[in-house]
């Protein structure tokens, strides 16, 4: 994964050298004294600032560094070393179905309840109705086009993950409509709801870590380009509520993200009744939450780590068997240090727990019982990396650390984090 670093850093230089420098020693604010850049003229340039002060370059960042690191990860080739002899069990499945459309039914319920947003009634549908076009169509196109196997092996559409898509799709809708005009908390929320839906669907074997970060990126794109479109073809007609955007040269003081981590080296330890030095980590994934009352907050986190086979021989999981999965929860704290202008130095410590009782059952080349026994235990974490604001509501990081889980592995990570800030 030394890709993702090099490609990260000349995705760096032209923001770095774009923006004047920036205080470094200016305290962060609370966040009842953050300035709103607020706009409420009606004039005839009133679309491109009062209702869209950042421009569809800008709000495309995220998702294309979301669509990057997917593609640098490359991850499905974690289990081609275990066979699949039949069907695999797939928990949390049916729930998710429900899960991804979660967001937009918020949307929905403020509206009807009479909440304004930032659109009337037809010019929401209409932008949600392209949303969903768009993201259909991408979506399906890249799946049928990559055509990668499911970790389940019950399919070649696993890139990207749909219900991920559709889960972000309907955050960012309900991000555009309420949580930049009302509140930025709707937007938690609802970001929370389509993270947990990634989450959930590589739990379910259904789903590599990049299939969900790929299938985020395609959901916010689609709904972006979605409202471009809608302003373009309505100009200023059934515009209700402007957007309140934080100050950008304002340091923010709540982070909530999805990370993602590539584990580039490992030390597997077999005392504690683990005993299977060929089980490695590979990708972890989760989502995690910060305060930052001035340079360094605590933070928690919680996610879960796909394991991989690297033995001398393929392994086979019998019918109704499980990809091994470890999931671990923690809390630390975080600490930025500004730098220029929307790039500051990151770093975070945790220190977790991973439950115990995991036991994962396969058969080795001659036919016997392989068991994989994953023990409790401590799981701690840490890492260095580099921040870009990339819009006023979001930013990305790039890092290196080192995730070491007691009596078990110990392994060091590239990875990225995506945050919504304000």
């Amino acid at each position: 994964m030394k890709k993702l670093l090099l490609i990260s850093s000349f995705l760096l230089l032209p923001v770095a050298g774009a923006y004047a420098a920036i205080n470094p020693f200016k305290p962060y604010k609370p966040l009842n004294q953050i300035d709103y850049a607020l706009n409420w003229s009606l004039g005839q340039d009133s679309t491109s600032i009062a209702f869209k002060p950042e421009s569809f370059t800008q709000r495309s960042l995220l998702p294309m560094v979301f669509l990057a690191t997917s593609i640098l990860y490359d991850d499905n080739y974690l289990d081609k070393r275990i066979v699949k002899l039949g069907g695999i069990k797939s928990p949390a499945l049916e729930s998710v179905n429900i899960l991804q459309y979660s967001p937009a039914a918020i949307l929905y319920v403020l509206k009807l309840a009479g909440v304004e947003g930032r659109s009337d009634w037809p010019r929401m549908i209409t932008a949600d109705g392209a949303s969903i076009v768009i993201q259909a169509g991408i979506t399906n196109a890249v799946k049928y086009t990559i055509r990668r196997e499911r970790p389940d092996g019950r399919a070649n559409n696993s890139y990207p993950s749909g219900h991920t898509a559709t889960a972000f799709m309907c955050a960012q809708m309900l991000h555009k409509e309420y949580g930049e005009t009302v509140s930025p908390w709707i937007s938690v929320g609802g970001y929370g709801i389509a993270a947990t839906t990634g989450i959930f669907r590589t739990i379910a074997n259904r789903h590599w870590c990049s299939d969900v970060l790929g299938g985020a990126a395609i959901g916010i794109f689609s709904t972006e380009l979605a409202y471009e479109l809608t302003d373009i073809l309505f100009g200023e007609q059934g515009l209700r509520r402007a957007v309140m955007v934080p100050d950008i040269q304002d340091m923010p003081q709540w982070k909530f993200g999805l990370y993602s981590d590539y584990s580039i080296g490992s030390d597997v330890f077999t005392s504690g009744g683990y005993g299977n030095p060929d089980a490695r980590p590979a990708c972890s994934i989760g989502i995690d939450a910060t305060w930052m009352p001035w340079y360094i907050g605590p933070t928690v986190r919680a996610g879960v780590t796909q394991m991989k086979w690297t033995g001398a021989d393929d392994i086979y999981l019998p019918d109704q068997g499980s990809v091994a999965d470890v999931f671990t929860c923690g809390a630390g704290f975080d600490i930025d240090i500004p730098v220029i202008y929307r790039i500051t130095l990151n770093g975070q410590a945790i220190a977790g727990y991973s439950p115990g009782g995991n036991s994962y059952s396969f058969l080795d080349s001659q036919n016997q019982p392989l068991e994989w026994e994953i023990p409790s235990g401590m799981h701690c974490y840490g890492n260095i990396g580099m921040t870009v604001r990339t819009s006023a509501f979001s930013s990305f990081s790039v890092h290196g650390g080192l995730d070491y889980y007691d009596k078990v592995w110990r392994s060091f990570v590239v990875g990225a984090r995506f945050d919504y800030t304000f």
